[in-house]
């Protein structure tokens, strides 16, 4: 008994921990690159994780294809479910957690979406991910985004709009997206 409750707490702790670590690592580091106060900026982790704990809870479908992102209190859910009703009960989940202001609902229904299609967003990812950690002109941990079905979903604060229209830029300039979606809110 002892043996099967050490394999299960280390697959948690495999599993859930670098999500944990790196929320918090990103919690205390965006406190001096971003423009949001240490305050606002643990209260966003709190809501992401109680989201994703909610959704564990309730499904692990959710839970596993599901990419919480939040900004002062504002959530934007991405990701594939395969029925309709796993959307809305995502967000209805969502709007349960407190401190949530607003639910941005971006999670697509599964029609066919595949391993190519997950290569395509792979790739998106990572050439954004570079283009904006190599200009040195933006605050790196500022900006958050996502990218589902070739469409690129940013998500952050700022109120430096030279830098929001060269990430949106970076953006553009990437083969094979088909939109970008702004969600970054001015300061």
């Amino acid at each position: 008994m002892t043996k099967h409750f050490i394999i299960l707490l280390s697959v948690f702790f495999i599993g859930c921990g670098p999500s944990l670590v790196s929320t918090g690592a990103k919690t205390v580091i965006k406190e001096n690159e971003d423009e949001k106060t240490f305050s606002e900026s643990w209260d966003d982790a709190t809501i992401k994780l109680g989201i994703k704990e909610k959704y564990f809870s309730y499904d692990a479908t959710l839970f596993t294809r599901i990419d919480v992102e939040v900004e002062l209190g504002k959530v934007l859910l991405t990701g594939v479910v395969p029925y309709g009703d796993m959307r809305l009960e995502a967000v209805r989940l969502a709007w349960q957690q407190d401190g949530v202001n607003e639910v941005l609902n971006e999670i697509s229904i599964d029609t066919g979406y595949g391993l190519d299609d997950i290569a395509k967003d792979k790739f998106i990812s990572t050439q954004l991910f570079t283009k904006i950690f190599t200009d040195s002109n933006i605050k790196k941990f500022k900006y958050d985004f996502e990218v589902q079905k070739q469409i690129v979903y940013l998500f952050g604060v700022s109120s430096d709009q030279k830098e929001i229209d060269m990430v949106i830029e970076h953006a553009k300039n990437i083969k094979g997206v088909l939109d970008i979606i702004n969600y970054i809110q001015a300061r």
